[in-house]
């Protein structure tokens, strides 16, 4: 199995473009996956640089209805008009992030699917993608530990009220298809709280070993240096980690700099940050 971070916020090479946004390139028992697309065209750069052709990509998962993360769609679908876009029925929601006075509606995908209906397979909560490959949702009820940013805002019966992420999903992988070595989790946003994300991980496949987690832990604010939440909140979902058994954990994106080194003073070498151009391999 194979992992490439097409775009996050930060590079490990100046050649390499960055933007608030996060895309990943998987390869996996021999198919090519993207999970998410970023924030523009941008990924398109990038992968001609790292030697990944996206519009030889047949499928894309998008973890949830967000600009960071269907930035990419329109250009890939026009370098690749059979592409298959997998992702919650919940996205076709109206959803919207609050930009000062300003409030933007995240509406990339949902004119994608009116237009090419056909392209789009919606699922309510749980998608076999392939053999190894499974598309889940939050099952934990705990929501404590869902993400505090209030810039995320939906359209519910009529009104805009607080993104509740039922939109969301996270994935499990199973390297090369075989389930006996254990499972890689890639959860892009973790809105709904990566502590819930392994324990609903661990109720669907309760035998099976969380190899690594890849995953953003939406804590930054307005920038990589700020938080969209309380320090106590880092520290609980800290605290609630160290008791869930897992490998290497990578994260990137919305988890910010600030929310990263107030969890890697505590998690210390079991946690990695994973840069636009950095490679995995399990």
């Amino acid at each position: 199995m194979r992992v490439v971070a097409l775009i996050e916020n930060t590079s490990a090479s100046e050649k390499l473009r960055v933007e608030h946004g996060i895309s990943l390139y998987i390869e996996n028992a021999g198919v090519k996956y993207l999970i998410d697309t970023g924030a523009s065209d941008k990924i398109m750069f990038n992968a001609k640089r790292l030697g990944i052709e996206p519009s030889a990509v047949p499928y894309v998962l998008i973890s949830h209805n967000n600009y960071a993360h269907t930035g990419g769609l329109d250009e890939i679908f026009k370098k690749n008009p059979n592409v298959m876009i997998y992702a919650k029925k919940a996205c076709l929601n109206d959803f919207y992030v609050q930009q000062s006075l300003f409030r933007v509606r995240m509406n990339r995908f949902n004119y994608l699917y009116e237009e090419h209906p056909e392209n789009f397979v919606l699922y309510r909560n749980f998608q076999q993608i392939d053999n190894g490959f499974f598309a889940m949702s939050n099952e934990h009820p705990d929501s404590s530990f869902f993400c505090e940013d209030k810039t995320l805002l939906m359209k519910k019966d009529g009104k805009i009220v607080k993104d509740d992420h039922s939109h969301e999903s996270f994935y499990v992988i199973f390297p090369e298809n075989d389930r006996s070595s254990g499972a890689v989790v890639i959860s892009p946003c973790s809105l709904c709280g990566i502590t819930n994300v392994l324990k609903t991980v661990k109720r669907r496949f309760p035998k099976t070993k969380i190899i690594s987690v890849i995953a953003g832990f939406h804590l930054m604010g307005s920038s990589t240096k700020k938080l969209s939440c309380s320090v106590d909140h880092v520290e609980k979902t800290i605290n609630e980690i160290m008791t869930i058994d897992t490998g290497t954990i990578y994260t990137f994106h919305c988890t910010g700099l600030t929310g990263y080194g107030i969890m890697k003073q505590q998690l210390g070498d079991r946690l990695q940050y994973l840069q636009t151009g950095e490679e995995l391999t399990f």
